[in-house]
């Protein structure tokens, strides 16, 4: 209520609160009213509890002052995940290296997801790691189908012969998802 209430008082003494629900809201009620600090947003990524980690980087991913990256590695895979969104939509170049790690070699499969995602975002303003990014998004299409289906959407930013391929390839891919995006992306009918 806090957040709604314009009460950042209440709001900042729950960020203490012995309860991680508490602690989640509480963050949630100081960025609504454009309250929570860097200090405090930090606080809230490395809290014990993963779904305050988790809220921290779903904000986290809409500002400029504390990066994401550094959560990639999160032993719990949720959190990594959000890492990995949140990191796409910052635009972090610096974590490229990470997200493709992550992309090869995370257990999860939302992660490596998550990560292809990122990457596919990353794609236009990496150009320092434009034909790794290129390897792994090739790479990914032998992995599970939603990982195949962001690999897709980031090798349709590529011009090069073998992200065209791999783009036609996937149309007579297993999944009809996969083959659907493909289609899509190459202005032809899905069977």
């Amino acid at each position: 209520m806090a957040g709604h209430l314009g009460d950042a008082a209440s709001a900042r003494g729950s960020l203490t609160s012995e309860d991680s629900a508490t602690r989640r809201l509480a963050i949630s009620a100081l960025e609504r009213l454009s309250s929570l600090t860097t200090s405090e947003l930090r606080a809230a990524l490395d809290d014990p509890s993963s779904s305050v980690r988790r809220r921290a980087l779903e904000i986290t991913a809409k500002r400029s002052d504390v990066y994401a990256r550094h959560h990639l590695s999160d032993p719990n895979p949720s959190v990594a995940e959000t890492a990995a969104f949140a990191v796409g939509e910052q635009l972090d170049i610096a974590a490229t290296e990470l997200l493709i790690s992550m992309a090869q070699q995370h257990d999860d499969a939302l992660c490596r997801e998550s990560a292809i995602a990122a990457l596919g975002a990353l794609v236009a303003s990496a150009e320092i790691h434009r034909q790794t990014i290129l390897e792994c998004l090739l790479g990914a299409m032998s992995d599970k189908p939603q990982v195949r289906r962001r690999a897709v959407l980031g090798l349709s930013q590529f011009e090069e012969p073998q992200a065209q391929q791999m783009i036609e390839k996937a149309l007579s891919d297993k999944d009809r998802q996969v083959r659907s995006v493909a289609a899509d992306l190459l202005g032809v009918a899905a069977d």
